[in-house]
């Protein structure tokens, strides 16, 4: 069954945690899982829903152009800004090579444009560049990113 792409929701938050940790912990990149849910607009922040859990997920804020989140600190500001930040994008090991990864860029770019952002911006960690711009992402070695995001880690964006 294909997983369902919905809305974050307060009950995903264990399961997106779990994930998040399962992901990224062995690399050492894992964040505070209190820290998580700073780095999410609801509207704009999402999960994909399967039998027996959460699939994947997105989070994705408002956030300055050329800046990004520290993932070693929560988030303490509420920005307003033209640029959507995507901070965070993991689909779990049993669900990947099937799409939805680019799933769901795909319909947070929809959402940003509905609501009128005008970039959308990430840090690519790890082997991940290719992914990236075969989304439609270019990279900005002039930005230095937080070195809590490993080393290799760069910040890319994309018009909408």
């Amino acid at each position: 069954m294909t997983p369902v792409l919905r809305p974050i929701a307060d009950h995903d938050w264990p399961g997106v945690a779990a994930l998040e940790a399962r992901t990224y912990g062995p690399t050492g990149l894992s964040e505070d899982p209190a820290h998580l849910a700073t780095r999410s607009a609801p509207d704009l922040s999402f999960v994909l829903s399967a039998a027996g859990g959460i699939a994947g997920y997105l989070l994705a804020l408002p956030y300055p152009h050329w800046r990004c989140p520290d993932p070693a600190s929560p988030e303490r500001t509420t920005f307003v800004s033209a640029n959507l930040h995507l901070h965070d994008l993991v689909i779990g090991p049993r669900h990947r090579h099937q799409g939805l990864g680019g799933r769901l860029v795909r319909h947070l770019v929809d959402q940003a444009r509905r609501q009128r952002y005008r970039t959308v911006s990430l840090v690519g960690v790890g082997d991940s560049g290719a992914f990236w711009t075969a989304q439609g992402f270019r990279a900005h070695p002039e930005i230095t990113v937080p070195a809590a995001y490993g080393p290799g880690a760069r910040y890319l964006s994309r018009p909408l």
